[in-house]
């Protein structure tokens, strides 16, 4: 049977005087017009295993790709750690994942590609890159089948630790069949790959809608606005690429896009309207927003959402922590940061993609220290005059300095509009500090 990674690695050029392995070799090789640093593991030498030699192969590597600022390509086909070598082999996870660390610092993408099978430590290498390509119908997991049932006498169930269950636990960014593995690959490296800029015309002024409190809620969830998911579908423009983030629920939508050849990350809280976020949605956006600081890309933040899912399993699962951990990474990101009222913006639920460097509210936007409702409920007045009350509308939000100004709601001008904005903050640099005085009255 052919193995489908032959023909993309067969122009692979060795590292020039660097350690040598039985079960992982290295080195450079052309996808598209984009050299790439990749390391590929051969399950057919002793299961793939990762050992001390296998582990200075891949650090050698890790520093080629940092040094020379080239996308590393992890290759994964293993069964864990060797064994016979005791802890000379175990500590070389940990060396793997300091060498990714310096991978990170020099703004260059780590991605992996999850074959069959990838289990053990290998899996840790795998589960941390920046995004992460799974082949169809591999076994994806920490522990082997046969590990885990020595250990524990319980056997696994059908389609658990596979690349299917994976993808549905958020784990892997995708799964694809293992012949369309190339083309996928070749389009995600294009899309991370350094910017191009495009010149774009300057974006026309928006006005600030006349309506006020209740009659802008009311607006904006009646009005036949596109929802976070589709917005992010559309805004790198026609026949672009992107490359998917995925969470453990489908809260919020996140995606590293191409926008007039300029790379961004995108989180849209939430993915759909009238959603309320989920602790595996902050989990996504903080991922998200450590992605774009490590890569030195803008972060726009999309937000439509009532605010974080209220309901018991949630609180259970670390609601107020998991939202903490999304506002840091969001407010420690170093990259410029932009975010876009396009919806609902409820409480500190939402706030947790807000914090930015830039907030544009469209016409159709809100923003509230809680729902109407909610609000209401606690104040023992109405939802209209809630809202009326905590001045929630566009024309509020400017007026206190939470909103910086107004954003398009169309895809196309809020294209040029967020273009406009990143370069402009990377003239200025970042705006952080602002989130630590209060607004002025």
């Amino acid at each position: 049977m052919t193995d489908w990674r032959e023909p993309l690695l067969a122009g692979l050029a060795p590292l020039p005087d660097g350690p040598t392995s039985d079960a992982v070799r290295a080195g450079v090789f052309e996808l598209g017009d984009q050299a790439v640093v990749a390391v590929a593991w051969d399950f057919a030498v002793k299961g793939g295993s990762f050992g001390a030699d296998e582990a200075d192969v891949y650090v050698d590597a890790a520093r080629l790709a940092a040094r020379d600022r080239l996308p590393l390509v992890s290759f994964l086909r293993s069964g864990g750690t060797r064994l016979q070598q005791g802890m000379h082999a175990l500590v070389g996870i940990p060396r793997a994942l300091l060498a990714l660390r310096d991978v990170a610092a020099a703004g260059v993408p780590h991605v992996a590609v999850v074959d069959q099978p990838t289990t053990g430590g290998v899996w840790v290498i795998g589960a941390t890159a920046d995004v992460r390509l799974a082949v169809a119908g591999a076994t994806v997991g920490f522990s082997g089948s046969r590990a885990i049932e020595a250990m524990t006498g319980v056997a696994l169930g059908p389609g658990a630790n596979t690349a299917e269950s994976a993808l549905a636990a958020g784990l892997v960014d995708d799964v694809v069949a293992a012949e369309d593995v190339p083309a996928a690959l070749d389009g995600l490296v294009a899309t991370l790959a350094p910017d191009r800029p495009e010149p774009l015309g300057l974006p026309t002024p928006v006005p600030v809608p006349g309506r006020r409190g209740w009659e802008q809620v009311a607006h904006s969830r009646e009005v036949g606005r596109l929802d976070g998911a589709a917005l992010l579908g559309l805004l790198p423009g026609p026949g672009a690429t992107q490359v998917p983030l995925l969470g453990g629920d489908h809260t919020v939508a996140a995606a590293v896009v191409r926008i007039a050849g300029r790379r961004m990350v995108v989180a849209a809280a939430a993915a759909r309207r009238g959603v309320r976020v989920g602790p595996p949605g902050y989990r996504l956006l903080a991922r998200a927003a450590r992605l774009a600081g490590r890569l030195d890309v803008p972060l726009v933040t999309l937000v439509d959402t009532p605010g974080a899912d209220p309901l018991p399993e949630s609180e259970q699962a670390g609601a107020a922590s998991v939202i903490g951990e999304a506002m840091g990474a969001v407010l420690d990101c170093t990259a410029p940061t932009i975010c876009v009222v396009h919806g609902e913006g409820g409480s500190g639920g939402a706030l947790a993609a807000a914090v930015c460097d830039t907030v544009g509210v469209t016409p159709d936007g809100w923003f509230a220290a809680l729902g109407p409702e909610g609000a209401a409920a606690t104040l023992r007045v109405s939802p209209a005059e809630a809202a009326d009350l905590m001045l929630v509308a566009p024309g509020d939000l400017l007026e206190s300095g939470f909103a910086d100004a107004m954003a398009p709601a169309e895809p196309e001008a809020l294209r040029g509009w967020l273009v406009a904005q990143a370069d402009q903050l990377r003239g200025s640099g970042v705006r952080r500090g602002r989130w630590a005085r209060r607004l002025p009255h």
